[in-house]
Parts: structure tokens; C-alpha cells; sequence
């Protein structure tokens, strides 16, 4: 035989042996990694178990952390009207003024000054029968029309900018312990331990 044709069915012998230890180790690959994603699980569930709803006080800001900053949002303002401009609620409009506040006491040293373009929360009222309300479209747009806002949620601000916006729910009538709600759900925010929007945690409201 020739020494080329040796080295091929060396090769070709140590190919085949690497690929049995690697079936051989798959097994065991997948088992250690069910088991890192259970425990992880487990601990998601466990903080989740853990936790509590908390109620704001109006003012108190609600916190969310970034990579280097917080921005909070509090309860600035509320009123409870029938009607805005010629649209008459079928219960109550409550309307609501939240400011946005880029925490600058929370920013790395590194960071500076540049601008934060924040993620904006979604929004919801929670009444006593914890029965949840949405911005309410055609009260926004009367309410927007009537008094145009200057700012959005996803406007940028810098370290220590705060600004305020206006929304707007439409409840029935003789609705209690009104509460307001603001969050994500969406990926990553309910695979992270300790996260509000993690399967089962409990929730931080902002008092009416």
C-alpha cells in the first residue's frame, strides 16, 4: 500500500473516531442543557412566587433600568369628565398626565450627555375587579385635537429631562380604586429573573 493511501486511512480512521465520541458526548450535551434551562426556570418561578404588587403613591416614580440610566414615570395630574369636545363618554373619560424622567443620578460616568430614545410603556388602567382599560382611541384623538401635546413617549431625553403627556381612558360609570398601570410584556422582558413581565410576577402600579 502505498504511504497516500496510509494517511487516508489514517484520517479517514481518526474522522470516524471523533465522530463516535461526539455522538457518544450528545447525550449528555442536551441533558446539560435541559437541566441549565430548568434551573434557570425554577429560579424565574421562584422570584415570581416571591414577589407582591405595590401601589405608588401620585408623584412617586416608577422606575425602569436601562444598560447605565433609569427613566421613571409618575402620576402628575387626573381628571374624571363626561365629555371632550362633542364626544360624550357611554361612562367616564379619565384623563391623565404622566411624566417621563430621565433619572441622571442613575447614569454611568462614562456616558455623558447623549440623548435616550426610551422603549414607551404600555399603558392600561386597573380597577378594583383588577378588569384593565386601554388608552381609549377616540377619546386620545378628541383629547389631542382639543389640546395638541408637544411630546410622545418616544421622545429623546437627556440625563435629568422630564416631560409630561396627556391620556386618555374611557371607564364605566361608578368605576373604584383606579390604579395605572405601566410595562412591558414583550421579549426579553418575561425570560429575566425578577422581571414584572415574568410568568406570574406580581405588578408595581402608580396611584391615581
Amino acid at each position: 500500500m502505498l504511504d497516500g493511501d496510509i494517511g487516508r486511512d489514517r484520517t479517514a480512521h481518526d474522522c470516524r473516531r471523533r465522530t463516535i465520541r461526539r455522538k457518544r458526548w450528545a447525550p449528555y450535551t442536551a441533558l446539560a442543557m435541559v437541566v441549565l434551562l430548568a434551573g434557570y426556570a425554577a429560579v424565574v418561578g421562584l422570584f415570581s412566587w416571591g414577589s407582591y404588587d405595590r401601589i405608588a403613591k401620585r408623584g412617586d416614580e416608577k422606575f425602569f433600568c436601562g444598560m447605565d440610566c433609569h427613566v421613571g414615570y409618575s402620576v402628575q395630574n387626573v381628571e374624571q369628565v363626561k365629555s371632550i369636545s362633542d364626544l360624550t363618554a357611554q361612562g367616564e373619560f379619565v384623563v391623565v398626565t404622566l411624566r417621563s424622567h430621565f433619572d441622571g443620578r442613575t447614569i454611568a460616568p462614562w456616558r455623558g450627555n447623549a440623548p435616550l430614545k426610551p422603549d414607551p410603556p404600555e399603558l392600561e388602567l386597573v380597577d378594583a375587579t383588577s378588569r384593565r382599560y386601554a388608552v381609549s382611541s377616540s377619546g386620545q384623538k378628541a383629547w389631542d385635537a382639543a389640546h395638541p401635546q408637544s411630546h410622545s413617549l418616544t421622545d429623546s431625553l437627556r440625563p435629568g429631562e422630564s416631560f409630561e403627556t396627556t391620556w386618555v381612558f374611557e371607564i364605566p360609570a361608578g368605576s373604584s380604586v383606579l390604579r395605572l398601570f405601566a410595562g412591558w410584556n414583550g421579549f426579553p422582558s418575561y425570560v429575566l429573573i425578577g422581571d414584572e413581565a415574568s410568568p406570574g410576577h406580581a405588578k408595581t402600579y402608580l396611584a391615581l
